[in-house]
């Protein structure tokens, strides 16, 4: 197949090499052509628009940090929704809101292609091994079209339900990820001023039954100030953001998830927006009245 990426970040650079990899022809674009270095060097082509890369294109994936970048990619110059052709499927794989994806598959209906939101979860490492976990909501005929290509990007592609779906399914999820994250971060807070071994705490946690990838993984990457991005906190704020506007269209509470964005926020606020979600723990340490320990990776 012939598939255009637009937005070639940390996620859009893995599914493009996954999709180099199992030898379809990938076209990209991205706002900072410096950044689709990665995927150009697997052997897909640069382009000079969205409108560009996807021509010819039978499937195009979206893969952009916020709703004004997915608008841009879409209404602005050499923008996709004025270059849609009929029959073309095009699947925003970005966190977005349900409103926002069932706004833009009337639009893009309007021209005869297929729309679908299919974000996911994971992150680097998954999108580099092909093994994103990938929520889609569609219409019947836009699963069919786009679930062979989910397929081939994903440990798993699951159709939640029509147009909005998926993006409801991702920020649900989004929300628990959230949650789990700030509250390990003050366990560990608290376990450091107890002057416990993270380690050997970690070790305990990963035989129990609330034992999860996160915990270790995160637990351990926490305890040793290593915030190597996988997930920018700032991509967390918008996230919790999104979880927070979504819940409130439909009368649910989420006082957690609300807690957890505004922890984020501060953290931001103090200059780790740049640094990995996890760097929330950062401020858990501070608002514990322990000075993170100098010297150790991503604690600057």
């Amino acid at each position: 197949m012939k598939i255009a990426i637009i937005g070639t970040g940390v996620l859009g650079t893995g599914v493009g090499l996954t999709l180099r990899g199992k030898g379809h022809e990938v076209r990209c674009w991205n706002r900072t052509p410096a950044n689709a270095e990665a995927v150009l060097q697997g052997g897909a082509t640069l382009h000079a628009t969205p409108a560009e890369a996807a021509e010819g294109c039978s499937h195009v994936i979206l893969l952009v940090w916020n709703e004004e970048a997915l608008r841009t990619v879409l209404e602005g110059e050499g923008g996709l929704l004025a270059a849609a052709q009929p029959g073309q499927v095009f699947i925003d794989m970005s966190t977005q809101l349900p409103a926002t994806a069932r706004d833009l598959a009337g639009r893009f209906a309007e021209a005869g292609a297929l729309f679908v939101d299919a974000p996911v979860h994971g992150s680097r490492a998954e999108a580099h091994a092909g093994g994103l976990w990938i929520m889609a909501g569609a219409s019947a005929e836009g699963w069919a079209a786009a679930e062979p290509l989910l397929q081939a990007v994903g440990a798993s592609a699951r159709h939640m339900g029509e147009v909005g779906a998926g993006c409801a399914a991702k920020l649900c999820g989004n929300h628990l990820v959230s949650t789990i994250v700030a509250a390990l971060a003050e366990s560990l807070a608290l376990a450091r001023k107890s002057g416990l071994d993270g380690h050997q705490l970690v070790d305990v946690w990963s035989e129990s039954d609330f034992r999860s990838p996160i915990v270790e993984g995160a637990g351990r990457a926490m305890w040793d100030g290593d915030f190597d991005v996988s997930f920018h906190l700032r991509t967390m704020v918008k996230d919790t953001e999104l979880i927070r506007n979504h819940a409130e269209s439909l009368g649910v509470p989420v006082m957690l998830s609300n807690t957890v964005h505004e922890l984020n926020k501060v953290a931001q606020n103090l200059g780790w927006g740049e640094l990995n979600a996890t760097a929330i723990f950062k401020l858990c340490e501070l608002m514990a009245g322990i000075a993170p320990a100098p010297g150790a990776a991503g604690r600057a």
